[in-house]
């Protein structure tokens, strides 16, 4: 699973906040405002249907209203706001207003007293309805009408589309203000740890061997870490290497008497010195080696690839070897210059001894990728584990790999890498070493 950067999580749950927060907070503004028109039309609307009631009149028989007390809008054609007096079946009075309208009032069934507000839907118009039933006492009866204050929906939304729109500009603003100082906020905030990562290259360049900036203390509990870290390491590294380089020399006396003696020419004997020899040679490289460091150095590979093959070229220069080499510019082996020298010149040379007439190498990077192969005779599938086995005898498998190569599956092993030998396209050995990205 793909771990996601520190910084770049701080930067989505910004985003996220952002995206949820804002346009949620603008529709539940939006929403609470519709709602209080809505409440604020059936006011008017109760205030209008009171005044109308108060003004109905029986004159010769029919329903009058005083229309000088009414609101204007509803003398007004076309103007939104239109009323209508109706006993149930028959429409007996309505608003000059609502002269130019194709609405025709709704039956509905509503006991004295009794008023409801509604919307209504007619001809692709929508209408806000207040409708209240009541008795109206003619003289000799009670005669049951009903008036019903219509508003169309028009009305409504004409202060609702103003509203939104300001409440938009707003919050585009406000949108604007928070985004920039979420980004302000964000690298003000992750500046230390993006400090704290230089830091961490440069220890992996080897351009510095501890941790100096200033941190915040949260950070600085972890530099004060790894400064100790880094301290203990590099102790523990000085003391392998003095114990190491004390040991190898203080073998190489015994061995340089034992081979003054007459019995060391003996052919048994005078095996094992050399390879007693070897060993301890190997063991001071060893000494002096950076293998199994923490912090790494990131070596360009170009130039010491083409240093040892100019240099193979002179050696074999008799045999003819033909060394192509492919390989980026600005590739580089997270690790020590003497280990990759080690490993390459061991390769490179086995490959020069076993070829007929070219060798080549190709390096490839994200994973760190080393191919080195030959059109030699090329290694028995059998034989090729015993190559990396430590006091494998130069004659007991094909000639031109010698006894370095344990060496190199050691520091292959050492930088967490794999080493795997398979026929070339060329007809000879093929060796792969694969190192992950982290090393």
């Amino acid at each position: 699973m793909k771990v996601i950067p520190l910084k770049l999580r701080q930067g989505l749950v910004s985003a996220v906040l952002l995206l949820l927060l804002l346009p949620s907070s603008f529709v539940a503004i939006e929403q609470a405002f519709y709602r209080q028109l809505l409440t604020n039309a059936e006011q008017k609307m109760e205030v209008h249907m009171y005044a109308i009631l108060s003004e109905l009149h029986l004159t010769d028989g029919k329903i009058e209203l005083n229309n000088n007390t009414l609101a204007p809008d509803f003398y007004r054609p076309d103007s939104g706001l239109s009323a209508f007096v109706t006993d149930g079946q028959r429409l007996l009075w309505q608003s000059d207003s609502s002269l130019n309208q194709e609405f025709q009032v709704p039956e509905i069934q509503l006991t004295p007293g009794q008023h409801i507000f509604y919307e209504l839907e007619q001809a692709e118009t929508e209408y806000q309805i207040l409708s209240i039933a009541f008795l109206f006492d003619s003289g000799d009866s009670a005669q049951p009408l009903a008036i019903h204050v219509v508003q169309s929906h028009e009305m409504l939304m004409a202060p609702h589309k103003s509203f939104r729109s300001t409440l938009l500009r707003w919050f585009t603003g406000i949108a604007a203000g928070l985004l920039l100082l979420s980004i302000l906020a964000y690298y003000w905030t992750t500046k230390p740890l993006t400090r704290l990562d230089h830091e961490i290259r440069q220890l992996e360049r080897g351009k510095q061997d501890h941790l100096t900036g200033n941190y915040p203390s949260e950070l600085n509990v972890i530099k004060e870490d790894l400064n100790l870290l880094l301290a203990s390491q590099n102790r523990q590294k000085l003391r392998y290497r003095n114990h190491l380089s004390d040991l190898a020399h203080a073998l190489k006396t015994p061995v340089a008497v034992l081979r003054t003696s007459p019995l060391a020419q003996q052919p048994e004997l005078k095996e094992q010195i050399d390879r007693i020899t070897a060993m301890i040679e190997h063991q001071l490289k060893k000494a002096s080696s950076s293998g199994q460091d923490i912090w790494k150095k990131q070596t360009p590979l170009l130039p010491l690839a083409e240093k040892l093959i100019n240099a193979l070229r002179k050696i074999y220069r008799d045999k003819g070897c033909v060394i192509e080499l492919a390989c980026a510019e600005q590739a580089f082996f997270r690790g020590d210059e003497t280990d990759i020298m080690e490993i390459l010149g061991n390769l490179l040379d086995n490959a020069c001894k076993a070829c007929n007439k070219k060798v080549l190498v190709k390096v490839e990077q994200h994973p760190f990728t080393l191919i080195v192969e030959d059109d030699g005779p090329g290694i028995a599938p059998n034989k090729r584990q015993e190559l990396f086995e430590r006091g494998t005898r130069l004659d007991t498998y094909v000639d031109g790999h010698g006894v370095g190569l344990s060496i190199v599956a050691e520091l292959v092993n050492s930088y967490s890498g794999t080493i795997s030998i398979a026929d070339s396209e060329l007809g000879g050995a093929r060796f792969t070493l694969i190192f992950a990205d982290e090393n």
